[in-house]
């Protein structure tokens, strides 16, 4: 029973697992339909990065951090394998490390956003995601192993620099 003057505020969340069938369902019409060709692999990956963005939505709107970790991981490396499942990335047996590193420095990178205040997070996400592109930069042949290797023992200690400072500031 509401009082007088109060307007009552309808629930307008739809369900998860709803919108999970419509896609899917959607997805299996269109194989029928010889509009795309569907394999298991595409849809599994494609479903757990899916699943990865709702973890992550759930996350923001209900401010839970320990599904926001969860929600990126299965939401980047879910999509990473499914873009490589639907072949918009190339792909390669050698690419789960480097991919993992990405996915994983992603994760970082959205935590800090979610908590500004905690500078330490960009550090793991700096170097998760650093070591996967350069090693998708050497894979591809876009960078020399011997230059990288030079500039990565040269520069090191700037690591240590930036993450004294990342805790530093964190400690104020």
């Amino acid at each position: 029973m509401s009082q007088p003057g109060i307007t009552e505020r309808k629930d307008l969340r739809v369900p998860f697992l709803a919108i999970l069938l419509i896609t899917l369902g959607a997805a299996l019409f269109l194989d029928r339909l010889d509009v795309i060709a569907l394999r298991w692999g595409r849809v599994i990956w494609t479903c757990i990065a899916a699943y990865g963005a709702a973890l992550i939505v759930m996350a923001f709107m209900n401010r839970r951090k320990g599904t926001l970790t969860w929600g990126n991981i299965l939401f980047f490396f879910g999509g990473l394998v499914a873009l490589y499942q639907w072949r918009v990335i190339p792909r390669d047996e050698f690419y789960a490390l480097p991919l993992l590193c990405v996915a994983l420095g992603l994760s970082f990178l959205v935590s800090y956003f979610y908590s500004p205040g905690n500078p330490v997070l960009l550090i793991p996400a700096i170097l998760f995601v650093g070591f996967g592109v350069v090693f998708y930069m050497w894979w591809w042949d876009y960078i020399d192993w011997f230059d990288f290797r030079y500039y990565a023992r040269r520069y090191w200690p700037v690591l240590l620099i930036a993450l004294g400072a990342a805790i530093a500031v964190r400690k104020r």
